[in-house]
């Protein structure tokens, strides 16, 4: 038999599992194919030869190969690892190339949560069965689930600890103990959001009859005025200081100055741009088809000029070969795959550094767009169907900043009586 080259950690007379030398000859081909350095090529394969020396020794895992095995090797043996070193124990670098490896076998990623609370094996099998529940019955999006996932992890963490889960602890006070513990360090808006997800989770329990349909009506939910804040948007010459914070002359400048266009001329969201693909531009019409929107609903949208000559040049000079349906695609590894909605962020995060502007999100192209569209004469209802409102009152915010219109109709201040 052909002995495996492990570099990381003496086997100790171990026999090679039949086809390790075989997978990890392919996994680096692999990587080598999706554009990855060799520096990451080599740690990615560091990591994994970790992983089959685990499986190798772990007989109830021993030769399985897949999500379940990869998740059990990150949640509980890679904390407390006591393999023979050097071994590459770095979760982040593992998790990676594990899940890379998952991708070359035709798997689904592996996500874990990682907000440093400690887990139990139930506990972390309710999460997974609260996530399936997430999923299938409720149709959340991935995003949704996350933050749903987090905030009951905390919570059975605060309540367990690493105990076992008893439905029976879950009451009232239990409930609005620990909301009341984690609002003091928590905005309005964000004690919103934990409520919302304990009151999903205790729908779950009582999809399984575990609880009463009362018990979610406890939590109370903290009072929140959506109207209170003024939305910021950037003046003509921050605007210009933004766009020419994109170097234009290289592939990724054009690809994330296209990005940019689509968010600030058309108000996409950042999803609805990293899932833009080619089908969904009607160049003949000058019109944009949406169908992952946030409200799952389907769009037709005017294609701007500025946004489609942005469109054009990075299809043509910019964007790799590749056989991705999406427009917006990856120049590093995984090179040619679809880009994920943190590049849009990270992105615009970095044009607005490089600018000297003080901010980090994206929100604020589709508060700049509604607020050019009210100055330039648009009504509300057309800024509306612009950012694809369902609710009018969502678009009222922004009459806040249309000041050329206020002071229209703002009364003189009264003087002081002589």
């Amino acid at each position: 038999m052909k002995k495996i080259n492990v570099h990381i950690h003496p086997r100790q007379n171990q026999p090679p599992f039949i086809g390790h030398s075989e997978l990890i000859n392919r996994f680096e081909g692999y990587l080598k194919n999706q554009g990855y350095t060799d520096f990451t090529r080599q740690s990615y394969l560091s990591a994994t030869e970790h992983f089959l020396f685990w499986i190798e020794t772990t007989p109830c895992y021993f030769g399985q190969i897949d999500r379940s095995s990869i998740k059990m090797f990150l949640r509980e043996h890679l904390p407390g690892c006591c393999c023979p070193g050097p071994v590459y124990k770095d979760l982040k670098t593992v998790r990676a190339a594990l899940n890379q490896m998952l991708l070359m076998k035709g798997y689904e990623r592996v996500r874990l949560i990682s907000n440093g609370a400690s887990t139990t094996p139930k506990l972390n099998i309710e999460i997974d069965l609260f996530d399936k529940y997430l999923s299938k019955i409720c149709g959340h999006a991935q995003a949704t689930r996350w933050y749903h996932r987090r905030h009951v992890q905390q919570f059975l963490v605060w309540l367990f600890g690493g105990q076992t889960i008893s439905r029976t602890m879950i009451t009232p006070e239990a409930l609005c103990r620990f909301v009341s513990e984690q609002a003091s360090s928590l905005s309005p808006n964000s004690v919103g959001v934990l409520v919302y997800s304990l009151r999903t989770y205790l729908k779950f329990l009582q999809f399984h009859g575990h609880v009463t349909p009362s018990l979610k009506g406890k939590i109370p939910r903290p009072p929140s005025w959506s109207q209170t804040n003024l939305p910021q948007a950037l003046t003509d010459a921050e605007l210009k200081r933004f766009w020419s914070a994109f170097n234009r002359n290289t592939a990724i400048g054009k690809r994330d100055y296209a990005m940019a266009r689509c968010l600030a001329d058309l108000g996409l969201r950042c999803h609805e741009v990293a899932n833009l693909q080619h089908n969904d531009i009607d160049w003949h019409n000058g019109a944009l088809y949406l169908s992952k929107t946030k409200g799952r609903r389907e769009e037709t949208l005017p294609l701007p000029d500025q946004m489609g000559h942005a469109l054009v040049t990075y299809l043509r000079y910019g964007r790799p070969i590749t056989k991705s349906p999406n427009v917006f695609v990856y120049h590093r590894a995984p090179l040619g795959h679809a880009v994920q909605k943190t590049t849009v962020r990270g992105a615009i995060r970095r044009s607005f550094s490089r600018a000297g502007l003080p901010w980090s999100g994206t929100h604020i192209l589709r508060n700049t767009l509604a607020s050019r569209l009210l100055e330039s004469g648009a009504s509300l209802k057309e800024v509306a169907e612009v950012l694809r409102h369902r609710s009018i009152d969502t678009t009222k915010i922004y009459t806040k900043i249309d000041l050329s219109h206020l002071s229209k109709v703002a009364l003189p201040w009264p003087g002081r009586w002589s």
